[in-house]
């Protein structure tokens, strides 16, 4: 296996590997990693459209309205009629779903904790992330994380 194989092969696995580990973490709150991100935004952004959210998205490259779905019919969220436009209808946190915040927080904390102890020893985080960052440059993905940390910035 040539060196570009095994680097891809790596990257692949840590990602499966990581949403695995993540999953396990939040399986007792009955929701996946990506519908944690869902509910994630909204307690930090809402209401928000569906174009809004997938515009906000990580997890999702393409329309989170099965996603979306999945978190209505659970009833952590619900749809509404927009204020500024009535032709636009917004996404909102049900009681329920604000009530699992907390708890995502925490299991978002201790997946975080983990992946960081994980690598401090083998490597210089910031350096890792900077290479990362490298790699996407110029992708839709770069423009989702660009606005995720701007979004976080102001709610700081």
């Amino acid at each position: 296996m040539n060196d570009a194989d095994l680097l891809r092969y790596l990257i692949n696995s840590v990602q499966k590997e990581g949403q695995k580990k993540y999953a396990e973490l939040l399986s007792p709150l009955d929701i996946t990693p990506n519908q944690s991100e869902v509910l994630q935004i909204l307690a930090k952004n809402e209401p928000l459209s569906l174009k809004e959210l997938g515009n906000l998205l990580i997890c999702e490259s393409k329309s989170p309205s099965r996603l979306v779905q999945r978190l209505v019919e659970n009833n952590l969220i619900y749809k509404s009629q927009s204020i500024e436009d009535n032709r636009k209808s917004v996404l909102h946190l049900t009681s329920k779903g604000r009530q699992l915040i907390p708890a995502i927080n925490e299991k978002e904390r201790l997946f975080n904790a983990y992946n960081i102890n994980s690598l401090s020893d083998q490597i210089d985080t910031n350096t890792l992330i900077d290479i990362l960052k490298h790699q996407i440059q110029g992708t839709e993905s770069e423009q989702k994380i660009d606005r995720r940390i701007k979004l976080d910035a102001s709610h700081d």
